[in-house]
């Protein structure tokens, strides 16, 4: 047995060695006189060096071979693919991408996974999730994936597990690779990527050099039958909604003269729902019709799959200033151009649709309004006593697409020195990294309402410089100068910046009976500070868009830990952690950490660990601009047959009142006092590699984590319903509205308050073989999922739009290789 534990440490060593995260081991150890010495490594997961790549930790290592042979060209893209993933933003969002790819572990989240490179943190978002499309593939050696609970071990954000990317070490020479693909039945979706890697080595030092280039051509949704079908009610012909009691009644005479139907007759909301049904700029009460399943196929419009072109420099280099003490660097940069893009923008005008829309007017003198009288967006300027203002919607077809470019930058730099301490086991390194993320957004075809306020009052003409907007001609009214006079464009910009210190020991502690305690103490500081500029129309909310205001924070992070690797008897380590944080926002906490593994036999581990873990809260948690939001939600004040009900909240709701619009505004507002949230994981599994079958080998592992105190919005439905029914009058604070009853503003916070539960069962196995037709290598690596809880309700199964939670998730592949040839699928 003891033979075979020095065997296997000795080819774990020659496969694994050459990647540790540190340059300087520990010493060696002989595992009895006469037998060549091991080297140690270490194992994301723990800071201790080991001889054994299997630990208490469940861990999914991808190799370099792995990577090339999946076909993608993002790291991100092949991470997402692991059973153990769940959905997470990537490219082929569109309404609401980014351009960025993250991952979320367990369905968590992304900001609940640690994403770490050589051991090291990376940079991150303001929402404290990492782009992995800032990681060029082709500089990676391979990923180790912590399926556990580590923020005893690494910190903040390791609730769900850690990402470690390590990159290719020690090259010598240099190596091309191209690649290009397309899908074949489509003939779209093309990607390019260029990679170059030279470095070379020497006694004293070495230096390696990578760059990278990718492009992603896009996929339209219109292409496809799954996704070329979506439908609006805010339509290329546009919608006016006139309420009978807001009008003259000749106006309202007139309207039913032409044989236009008034809905809800003899109700407090009855009136017209018209469609322009006239062509370029003919208006007239007699170019309407009721509307009658007007939609529009937005669907068409927009990618499937998003484009961009990502441009990387990876530059590595270490040098030994002595015997004991080495110098290390390296640098990443990486710029990615990427877009999305959206129908044309719609134009909501009216109170219903928020403050903003709610000043403009359609002018009795605009040249265009067939009605003849002023149609007022709110009931104050009216002066009418129950006034209830006009709503209109149109799409600006006319201007075209909305398009969302992102120029983002990334760049992260690390120095640092690594080394040992004299003729003892211990080993040290200090580092400093400073990174920083930037990135500027252009978004085209936008409305400036004020313009259009402007475009549709009683003085717009061309001694005014004013440029008159027809909403009520149909499809093509709205002329090219209507649109530059209307439309604009908007920049803003945001970015991230990363300071971070650390200081690390390794070694053996002391000795007991059954064997050397490891033991690893390090000391760390991050600061991070951010910012959100949006355009200054945003701000005011002056636009079509969504208001958004500025976001300017940062925070300070101090921390220290300590862990143990201490063996009980032969077979038997218990590794204990705990790591101790004081946060310049929320004050201090501490988290901690215990794993155990037991060997019976030299074939069977048994393994298990209970972690507790953190994650503070994010810049934008406690720092973001209030923005506009428009979720759809039912009013309780709603009127039940013309009477609003006899709830506490509903006082002061006109009888009659029914809310104008089913998409209700609400500001969405950051929370400076937030505490971090906290969780608590159990794992347990069982490793096999059978020694009389070479090549075999099986992993089972339990999971169990539970989160609390999650940060998370308090909800406008809860909001509304507490209000209304009097169960937390002081929800009522959070809702404003106007005189007939409309909400026009409802504040939706941020605080500690979800739970999520997540249980599961991870399995994997493996089989190499050998025959005179190659080498195979069949696996399956299969997630179930127990439990997926989110404040007590099970979501296992469930489908929400497009993504969800499957009960059972796997990958089976097969490799062959022979000779210099090798295929995968």
């Amino acid at each position: 047995m003891l033979n075979n534990k020095v065997s296997k440490a000795v080819r774990l060593a020659i496969a694994f060695g050459a990647a540790s995260t540190a340059a300087f081991s520990a010493s060696s150890f002989a595992a009895e006189e006469g037998v060549e010495k091991v080297e140690r490594i270490q194992v994301t997961g723990s800071r201790i060096k080991r001889t054994d790549l299997e630990s208490a930790s469940p861990v999914l290592v991808l190799d370099r071979a792995d990577l090339e042979a999946s076909g993608q060209i993002s790291i991100g893209n092949i991470l997402q693919q692991i059973p153990a993933a769940g959905a997470a933003l990537n490219t082929a969002f569109n309404n609401g991408g980014t351009g960025a790819t993250n991952m979320d572990l367990r369905n968590l989240g992304a900001e609940r996974l640690l994403v770490l490179v050589n051991g090291k943190r990376w940079v991150s978002s303001l929402g404290s999730t990492v782009d992995l499309n800032t990681i060029p593939a082709s500089s990676i050696e391979r990923v180790e994936v912590v399926k556990d609970g580590a923020s005893a071990i690494y910190g903040s954000d390791a609730i769900a597990g850690v990402v470690n990317i390590i990159t290719r070490k020690d090259f010598e020479g240099a190596e091309l690779s191209v690649y290009g693909g397309e899908n074949l039945k489509y003939n779209d979706g093309r990607q390019y990527s260029a990679d170059l890697t030279i470095g070379t080595t020497s006694d004293k030092g070495g230096l390696m050099m990578n760059l990278s280039h990718v492009t992603q051509a896009e996929i339209w949704a219109g292409d496809r039958d799954i996704s070329s079908m979506g439908n609006s009610s805010t339509t290329e012909k546009g919608r006016l909604r006139l309420t009978s009691s807001a009008i003259s009644d000749s106006l309202r005479s007139d309207l039913l003269a032409q044989g236009y139907t008034e809905n809800n007759t003899g109700k407090p909301n009855a009136g017209f729902d018209l469609v322009p049904n006239g062509a370029g700029s003919d208006v007239g009460l007699d170019s309407f019709r009721d509307r009658s399943g007007d939609v529009y196929n937005y669907a068409p419009d927009n990618y499937l799959a998003t484009p961009q072109v990502r441009n990387s420099m990876y530059v590595q280099a270490f040098y030994d200033l002595s015997d004991d003490v080495r110098l290390v660097s390296d640098f990443m940069m990486t710029n990615r151009q990427s877009s999305q893009l959206l129908a044309a923008m719609p134009l909501t005008i009216g109170a219903s649709f928020g403050s903003a829309a709610s000043k403009v007017d359609i002018h009795a003198n605009n040249i265009y309004n067939p009605f003849g009288e002023t149609l007022y967006g709110d009931a104050s300027r009216a002066g009418v006593e129950g006034y209830v203002p006009f709503a209109g919607q149109r799409r600006f077809i006319e201007a075209g697409n909305r398009i969302y470019k992102q120029n983002d930058t990334t760049y992260r730099a690390m120095v640092g020195l690594e080394g040992g301490i004299g003729d003892t086991s211990w080993v040290w390194d200090a580092s400093y990294i400073y990174g920083k993320n930037s990135q500027d957004v252009l978004t085209t075809g936008l409305l400036n309402l004020t313009r259009i306020n402007q475009a549709l009052g009683d003085n717009c003409n061309a001694s005014t410089s004013c440029v008159p907007l027809n909403l009520f001609g149909g499809e093509g009214s709205i002329t090219p100068e209507m649109v530059d006079y209307v439309t604009f464009d908007s920049v803003s910009r945001e970015g991230l910046e990363l300071k971070d210190y650390t200081l690390n020991f390794a070694g053996d502690a002391f000795e007991l009976p059954a064997g050397v305690v490891g033991m690893a103490i390090g000391l760390e500081r991050r600061e991070e500070t951010g910012y959100d500029t949006p355009d200054p129309l945003t701000q005011s909310g002056e636009t079509s868009g969504n208001q958004r205001d500025a976001t300017s924070g940062g925070f300070r992070l101090d921390e220290a830990y300590v862990e143990l690797s201490i063996p009980v008897f032969e077979g038997l380590t218990i590794s204990p952690a705990i790591r101790f944080s004081d946060h310049s926002a929320y004050g201090s906490n501490s988290t901690a950490k215990v794993g155990v593994e037991y060997r019976p036999i030299d074939d069977i581990l048994l393994r298990g660990t209970w972690a507790e873990g953190y994650r503070a809260p994010s810049i934008s948690d406690l720092y973001a601009g209030n923005a506009d939001s428009f979720p759809t939600l039912t009013d309780p004040c709603n009127s039940v047959d013309g009477v609003v009900p006899n709830l506490p909240g509903c006082a002061g709701v006109p009888d009659g009142y029914s809310q104008a619009n089913t998409q209700i505004r609400e500001t969405r507002v950051s929370t400076p006092d937030l505490k971090p949230e906290e969780s608590e994981s159990k794992t347990f599994g069982v490793v096999y590699n059978p020694s009389y079958v070479d090549g075999l080998e099986f992993t089972i592992d339990y999971y169990d984590i539970e989160v609390t105190n999650s940060i998370g919005r308090y909800g406008s439905p809860r909001i509304l319903s507490e209000c209304a029914t009097g169960e937390n009058a002081k929800s009522c604070d959070y809702i404003e509205r106007d005189s007939n009853g409309n909400v026009t503003d409802l504040r939706n916070f941020l605080q500690n308050s979800g739970d999520y539960n997540v249980e599961g069962i991870d399995f994997y196995t493996a089989y190499k073989f050998d025959t005179e037709y190659g080498s195979f290598k069949t696996s399956l690596d299969l997630s179930y999922v127990m439990t997926n809880e989110f404040d007590g309700e099970d979501q296992v199964g469930i489908q929400y739009g497009n993504g969800g939670f499957p009960e059972y998730k796997g990958t089976f592949a097969v490799d062959w290789s022979m000779g210099d040839f090798d295929a995968h699928w």
